[in-house]
């Protein structure tokens, strides 16, 4: 039997030589940096593979697509099995669109179709009468792109409103093309400038033992909250001008999470592939030597700013991110106040007990796992902005770790009643039983979930005021039909991704 390596290889080879319509390029990248093992987990690939990695990009067949300008970026991943089941794809850059999942991940559905389409005959250096092939799944990737693969009322309906989503954007990134402040910030074909790091931090990319160096500038603030030098006083400078010239130009804003009110996704402005950059040439060697194994491979980012001042949010309440890696760097502005307060990580016993207040320094980058949870303190004078990159590795979420935390299969007991600056208003069920909500407070939607009633902790929780159930407080005052609401995180298998989907 031909080896699958060198099969996958004369296979992209030849869809490179008989180029279908729509494919811009296909590239065998060889194994990804991190797999899943028999055991479930994710693990690094220490030799050639399986799986290998095959990087798509493709454009619009025809001129009703509704593809971004430049193409759209796919992997496919294929194992040891392959021809004989599936590439399994995921979209690698942001995209509105129905039936992708929450990773950009196609469905069931799209596998069982493609199960159903009969390979293009061509020779198979010795493997019998292969199931799948690229091409054939280029065929359908682009059907799935812009139709329904289950038309009907309701599908027809969903797919048009994110297709108009999708356009939209599209027209945002084109209009502000031509108002934006700092051009340079937007040229994806230049990339990232060296002048934009700091300098300590250009220094050590560049030193001949480049993670030794990068090791040496990386200070652990707190058991896994690590600060270095990122970014250059003239780069806070232009971004925050490009901030305030985006917000002068009237044109669409949403909302940077589901938290944050003020602040700009620079995803959605035209800075995607720019950030693309920055994480391939830094922030994924640092997420790498800081946490091997959430941070080992960084397919994908949200990138956004957050702004903290008087009349707009003033803080943040307790929280954790959806992202494996988060990078946080402050970009300045004049404030007193405004720390950020970090406890322990969800799931674990000291899931709410403080670890840790940081001051914020401009240019200077916190990197902690997404699981962590911190929260924003009131801002007290002037305004903050900081600048805010949650990222995913594709193959660490697919990770039996991750899934059985994600749907609370595996989550510890609390070791001690939560400190009390560790509570979180919008996520925690038992919040009312040991502290009264701000006003602030009051602004907010209530989404409780934490902790899952087997993980609470077994003593008896009171706030002193006597409050022994929250189920006991005043309905009136308390708003006890958002309190008793629950939702467990990432509990359902159809929600939208958190980018810009309500």
């Amino acid at each position: 039997m031909v080896d699958r390596a060198e099969y996958i290889a004369w296979e992209v080879h030849q869809l490179c030589e008989q180029r279908p319509a729509g494919l811009l390029s296909a590239q065998l990248l060889g194994a990804p940096r991190m797999r899943i093992g028999e055991d479930g987990e994710a693990c690094e690939c220490t030799d050639e593979g399986p799986p290998w990695e095959v990087a798509l990009h493709i454009t619009r067949p025809k001129e009703d697509g509704y593809y971004m300008r430049g193409g759209i970026k796919v992997r496919a991943l294929l194992d040891e099995s392959y021809p004989y089941s599936p590439p399994e794809l995921n979209v690698m850059q942001i995209i509105h669109h129905f039936f992708l999942d929450n990773e950009n991940g196609f469905p069931h559905a799209f596998y069982a179709m493609l199960a159903d389409l009969i390979a293009e005959s061509t020779p198979c250096l010795g493997v019998d009468e292969p199931r799948f092939s690229l091409r054939s799944t280029l065929q359908l990737l682009h059907y799935a792109l812009a139709s329904p693969l289950h038309p009907c009322e309701g599908c027809d309906a969903q797919f048009e409103v994110h297709k108009m989503m999708q356009r939209s954007r599209i027209a945002t990134i084109d209009a502000y093309a031509s108002l934006c402040k700092t051009p340079a910030l937007f040229d994806a074909e230049t990339g990232w400038r060296e002048s934009w790091l700091h300098p300590l931090l250009r220094e050590a990319l560049h030193a001949a033992d480049a993670p030794l160096a990068l090791s040496a500038i990386i200070d652990e603030v707190a058991e896994e909250v690590f600060s270095f030098p990122l970014l250059s006083d003239d780069f806070c400078a232009a971004l925050l001008s490009e901030l305030d010239a985006y917000a002068a130009s009237g044109l669409p804003t949403s909302r940077p999470n589901s938290m944050n009110k003020y602040g700009l996704i620079l995803n959605e402005i035209g800075m995607e592939q720019m950030f693309d950059s920055l994480v391939e040439r830094c922030l994924a060697h640092v997420a790498r030597l800081c946490f091997p194994l959430e941070g080992g491979s960084i397919d994908r980012h949200h990138t956004f700013i957050v702004e903290y001042a008087a009349g707009k949010d003033l803080g943040l309440d307790m929280h954790t991110d959806n992202s494996d890696v988060t990078f946080n760097v402050c970009l300045g502005r004049e404030f007193t106040g405004a720390g950020l307060t970090f406890c322990g990580d969800m799931g674990r016993p000291a899931h709410r007990h403080f670890t840790y207040c940081h001051k914020h320094v401009k240019g200077r980058c916190l990197v902690h796992l997404g699981r962590r949870r911190h929260g924003a303190d009131d801002i007290a004078t002037g305004e903050r902005a900081n600048l805010i990159v949650w990222c995913h590795n594709l193959t660490y979420r697919s990770s039996k770790s991750y899934l059985d935390l994600r749907h609370q299969r595996k989550y510890a007991r609390e070791a001690a009643p939560p400190d009390k600056e560790c509570l979180s208003y919008t996520h925690d069920k038992d919040f009312l039983l040991y502290k009264l909500p701000s006003v602030q407070h009051r602004k907010m939607v209530r989404r409780a979930w934490c902790p899952p009633v087997f993980a609470r902790h077994l003593e008896d929780a009171t706030d002193g005021s006597g409050q022994g159930d929250e189920d006991e407080l005043d309905e009136e005052d308390y708003s006890l039909e958002d309190v008793r609401h629950s939702s467990s995180w990432g509990k359902g298998t159809r929600k939208r991704a958190w980018w810009g989907r309500r």
